[in-house]
């Protein structure tokens, strides 16, 4: 089934479909949607071939994706940036007579604001393969999910953006998107 899934480019509608979870955030006003993270719950069949394409993928990412970009990807880890930024600011505690500047940037809501066409184009020009390429215009152009509030469910709405969490190639994905900040 998961080599007909990559042939075709053809997905089950049971993949494309989730169910999203909305965890509240820890010491956060409850009131307020901006406190609460979305969390797709999605079919187990799917889960398993996003595993394989995800493990698939970061084989092949580390030759893509800048040396600055440390998450998400095998041997590389976040605290190397902390590494780097503790040896800028020690180099310019001994170098008063520079100066620094350092910017630190939160992308908030950051998976569910990806733009498709972006992150397509993103992956044309790595020239991932036109697999890869087909695997996210048929999956992640197409989804549809039900929203639990208070334990009912909502109706089927149509995603356009972003990436789901919960799904092991979404990180990648994203990652793959920050690469033109970094070119």
């Amino acid at each position: 089934v998961y080599n007909e899934v990559l042939l075709a480019a053809k997905m089950l509608d049971s993949w494309r479909e989730a169910l999203i979870l909305l965890i509240p955030k820890e010491d956060s006003d409850l009131r307020f949607i901006q406190n609460y993270r979305p969390i797709s719950l999605l079919n187990i069949d799917y889960k398993i071939f996003a595993t394989i394409i995800a493990n698939r993928l970061k084989g092949i990412l580390n030759q893509y994706i800048h040396i600055d970009q440390n998450g998400f990807l095998p041997n590389r880890q976040i605290r190397n940036n902390l590494r780097i930024v503790l040896n800028v600011l020690e180099y310019y505690e001994a170098h008063l007579e520079k100066q620094i500047a350092l910017v630190f940037l939160d992308a908030q809501k950051a998976f569910d604001n990806l733009n498709w066409q972006f992150l397509i184009q993103q992956i044309y020009n790595m020239n991932l393969g036109s697999k890869f390429e087909n695997r996210v215009v048929t999956i992640d152009t197409s989804q549809k999910a039900n929203i639990i509030i208070n334990g009912e469910c909502t109706k089927s709405i149509k995603i356009e953006k972003g990436v789901r969490q919960g799904c092991p190639v979404s990180p990648l994905l994203f990652i793959l998107s920050l690469e033109t900040l970094l070119t």
